[in-house]
């Protein structure tokens, strides 16, 4: 069996790391941060991250079990810039968990596989870190947005807020929120742990690289969501106490092209670090857990075979998806089609629950499109 180094111990290198440990490899999980550590982002765990947990003997009520912080997600929404809301049922539940909460549970689960964990900073995974990846037969680069080809930025904050101020169904809704100003722009409202007399939410924004422009950052973004979104400004108007609401902090987002290599120079990429965060929804954990247990189908006919493998299951797995999902949101780049759209979903029921399907992480775009897209 190979050895093999994972630079990267998040969601993508911890799976790796656990599907690569059941098939008896020797892996060394490797992250410059002692577990559980902080980690900024969405905190958004869709149905289809719930699935692929399950290949890793994670089960929902053990997930529940795992997680004390945590939202359970069964309702979905979009509004358009006009403010026009679509609401979707998930078919299975889904969660928002920290990240500080989510990223340790996997790890714990790989070194549980037989990871050997070392706590070590790589500088440069394509040259071996001054030899230290030498030894191994092969390096998997999990290191996430920053080793990837970033081309979106997000900023989040955590919100802390009065259950009273909240409508129906909204401590178990996640929101996307369009704008009519910065088109390929969007606004977030995720719950992440629900108490009994509060609701700290995940509220943020992303945005292209490409579409920054003096007074156009992404923290005018932000700044206008939260000034300007009347559902943001009853939360906010809710917040409790000093720390009700939290300062908001921004993280890079590697999402994918209409052509991604994940190898090369002997280094396999997976997770944020090949670019595999969803470009429509920005969504990056479901497909950094599916790129783990995909890479580790890579190496089941050798490591010397694994690398043009990957790429070949990367191709099938995500190409198609990351196609479609450019196209639409090409389509949809106009305001004035966001807020035809809406309307449509808002008279079509069947077409609706597929869009909300498709694009919270329930299903796929492939499904959406119905039988023969």
């Amino acid at each position: 069996m190979a050895r093999i180094a994972i630079v990267g111990a998040g969601p993508a290198g911890s799976s790796a790391g656990y599907h690569l440990a059941t098939r008896g490899h020797a892996v060394t999980l490797i992250d410059r941060a002692e577990f559980p550590r902080n980690k900024t982002c969405g905190d958004w765990i869709t149905s289809g991250a719930v699935r692929e947990l399950a290949r890793m003997g994670i089960d929902r009520a053990g997930l529940e079990r795992l997680a004390a912080e945590r939202a359970v997600i069964s309702t979905t929404v979009l509004a358009s810039p006009d403010g026009r809301r679509t609401v979707g049922a998930s078919r299975e539940s889904a969660y928002c968990i920290p990240r500080r909460v989510f990223d340790a549970i996997l790890w714990q689960r790989a070194i549980g596989a037989g990871c050997r964990p070392v706590r070590r900073t790589v500088s440069d995974v394509a040259t071996g870190d001054d030899g230290f990846l030498r030894e191994f037969d092969s390096v998997i680069d999990a290191r996430g947005a920053h080793a990837g080809r970033p081309n979106a930025v997000g900023l989040r904050a955590y919100w802390i807020v009065d259950r009273n101020r909240l409508e129906p169904h909204e401590a178990s809704s996640v929101q996307i929120h369009t704008d009519p100003v910065y088109r390929r722009g969007y606004g977030w409202i995720f719950p992440v742990q629900v108490e009994a007399e509060t609701v700290r939410f995940n509220v943020g924004v992303g945005l292209w690289e490409a579409d920054k422009a003096p007074g156009r950052t992404v923290a005018d973004l932000f700044a206008r969501f939260v000034g300007e979104n009347p559902v943001a400004n009853r939360l906010r108007d809710g917040a409790v106490g000093p720390c009700g609401i939290g300062r908001p902090v921004g993280y890079h987002v590697a999402l994918g092209s209409w052509r991604n290599r994940v190898a090369g120079g002997g280094i396999l990429r997976i997770g944020d670090a090949a670019n595999l965060a969803d470009p429509l929804s920005g969504d990056g954990i479901g497909n950094a857990l599916k790129s783990g247990h995909l890479v580790a189908e890579a190496f089941d006919q050798g490591a010397d075979a694994a690398a043009k493998r990957w790429q070949r299951l990367h191709d099938s797995a995500f190409a198609g998806e990351f196609r479609l999902a450019l196209m639409l949101r090409r389509a949809l780049g106009g305001t004035l089609a966001k807020n035809l759209t809406a309307r449509l979903l808002d008279r079509a029921p069947a077409l609706s629950a597929r869009v909300h399907g498709a694009f919270f992480g329930d299903t796929t775009y492939r499904a959406m499109l119905g039988p023969g897209g």
